[in-house]
């Protein structure tokens, strides 16, 4: 695998935690203010929303962190190797 690659597979993969992270709390926010319109005070109804988003945002970083915990050969894969290890790496790969 090309070093640049690597790279771009890391830069990828440190991308999508955000974007997950951004999807699960817009969801809960969502969520949130389809609870929050039957209520009729409109700081409550700021405060589930945001509640919504808050918890739906951090349950999705656990999982993922749980996740990458449990396959560590998956981030270890994706790792680009260091330049005095790139030798060593072309080499096995031959």
């Amino acid at each position: 695998m090309p070093r640049w690659l690597a790279h771009l597979l890391v830069v990828l993969g440190w991308l999508f935690t955000p974007v997950l992270a951004w999807g699960a709390s817009y969801a809960g926010l969502w969520l949130g203010a389809v609870v929050a319109a039957r209520l009729s005070r409109p700081l409550v109804m700021l405060g589930v929303a945001a509640l919504g988003a808050a918890i739906f945002g951090f349950a999705a970083l656990a999982m993922w962190v749980r996740f990458m915990r449990r396959v560590p050969h998956l981030l270890s894969h994706h790792m680009a190797p260091r330049a005095s290890e790139e030798h060593r790496a072309i080499a096995a790969a031959d």
